[in-house]
């Protein structure tokens, strides 16, 4: 029996973010036999442009189950049940995430509809389920809904096995031929940064995680992307080593990354960042905040990984600070402002606000984005339950990271010995900075 599966999330990352809907339709292999399908609340925000996306607002799973409510529903529908998604490794990564938060381990063989269509629709020019289901003529309904993403699996996971039978004869979860499960067991799950060689022991992917052995594994089964199948196949052997804190493990990735320079890290040898905020003024007067592409001779406020990142930063900063769109990247052409229409804007956008109390605002919000201090650490999780990792900023630049026993955490000079320089540039602060702005931290102030 098999549980087909998919979920609508609040972002990409399993480790961050939460389910907003799921749909579950049980099926013998031959016909559908039961399904379930719900909102859920996820007791944290839903950005813009996942509603832009999934058509799922706030307002839409406020009186939705919370993911606890609807658990013993999921653990009795899946049981003894082969789970099938297409690209089921980002479903099953939510559903073990949702279900770790209350030591629930959930654990079920899976099925990926994508390596099935892979085998048995071979050449096509896309996998991905819109594509996929437009070249097979599957009809297919409320795209980015759950439901309706659910339905067409099931119809791609019948044609599949309707065009090659002995697909159900072959689970998922096959590593590597180098690999086996006790060396993948070995790994342990916690934070760290790991490496993929081939069999020239040369590093050909290089990737970060705060569990190891989980985001390995999940790799090893990633079988999306015709890249991703070929990565897998040159892989000979796994090397990792453990930070302890994601903040660590991040600095470390985009280092060595630029180090070694893997083959299928090919995006990331490019900026991470590849978007700036920039602070200007018109002719007016008035502090103007734009987005754009990272410009070498013009420095930024501050850094994004994508478009998209940015205009969540700064609508974030709008409502915060009470900025105007108009004057943030955000409006459309001249006059009175959305939000100014709304009473949202003091009116800065159509001369009811004045410049100098407009940019009073705007300067508080610009302040946020720099560091308050030139020469600080960032106290983070060791390795062990006896060390902390430390990460420095020296002269308003990241300087290195480290470790220290926390016996010696009180003695300056021990602390300084201890971090060891690293490579500091955009990308290197721009992650500290968004590490500023979006997590939980404890800092030291260095005189």
């Amino acid at each position: 029996m098999y549980a087909i599966v998919d979920v609508e999330t609040t972002g990409i990352s399993a480790k961050t973010e939460k389910i907003t809907e799921i749909a579950i339709i049980i099926h013998d292999g031959k016909k559908e036999i039961e399904r379930f399908q719900t909102l859920v609340n996820p007791e944290k925000n839903i950005p813009y442009r996942i509603t832009q996306l999934t058509g799922i607002n706030n307002q839409m799973v406020a009186t939705a189950p919370k993911f606890f409510e609807i658990a013993k529903k999921i653990i009795r529908l899946t049981a003894d049940k082969i789970l099938v998604g297409h690209n089921v490794a980002f479903d099953y990564n939510f559903l073990k995430a949702e279900f770790g938060e209350f030591n629930y381990d959930f654990q079920r063989k899976t099925l990926c509809t994508v390596k099935m269509s892979r085998k048995a629709f071979p050449g096509l020019p896309s996998y991905s389920l819109p594509r996929l289901t437009m070249q097979l003529g599957i009809q297919h309904n409320q795209k980015h809904r759950a439901e309706g993403d659910c339905e067409a699996t099931v119809r791609v996971f019948e044609a599949a096995i309707q065009q090659m039978p002995e697909l159900l004869e072959t689970p998922s979860q096959k590593l590597p031929k180098a690999l086996s499960e006790e060396k993948i067991n070995a790994i342990p799950d916690t934070a760290g940064v790991y490496y993929f060689l081939d069999s020239a022991k040369k590093i050909i992917y290089i990737g970060k995680s705060v569990h190891l052995r989980q985001r390995i594994r999940t790799h090893l089964n990633n079988h999306s992307t015709q890249k991703s199948v070929e990565m897998i196949d040159n892989i000979d052997s796994v090397k990792y080593t453990e930070t302890g804190s994601e903040l660590i493990a991040l600095l470390l990735e985009s280092e060595e990354i630029k180090k070694h320079r893997p083959i299928y890290n090919r995006a990331q040898l490019r900026s991470v960042f590849s978007y700036a905020l920039y602070l200007e003024q018109d002719t007016n007067g008035y502090f103007d905040l734009t987005i754009g592409k990272i410009e070498s001779m013009r420095p930024p406020l501050t850094t994004f990984s994508s478009l998209r990142e940015a205009k969540d930063f700064v609508a974030y900063l709008v409502e915060t600070y009470d900025l105007c769109l108009n004057h943030c990247s955000l409006g459309f052409g001249e006059g009175a402002c959305f939000n100014y229409q709304v009473h949202k804007c003091a009116g800065a956008c159509c001369g009811k606000e004045t410049s100098q109390d407009y940019n009073q605002k705007v300067q508080k919000a610009v302040d946020r984005m720099r560091y308050r201090h030139n020469d600080f650490l960032l106290i983070e999780p060791g390795r062990t339950e006896e060390e902390y990792g430390l990460v420095e900023v020296k002269a308003g630049a990241y300087f290195g990271f480290g470790y220290i026993h926390k016996k010696d955490f009180k003695n300056r000079l021990i602390r300084e010995k201890s971090v060891i320089r690293g490579l500091s540039n955009r990308d290197s602060n721009g992650i500290i900075q968004s590490w500023l702005r979006n997590k939980n931290y404890e800092m030291i102030i260095n005189d």
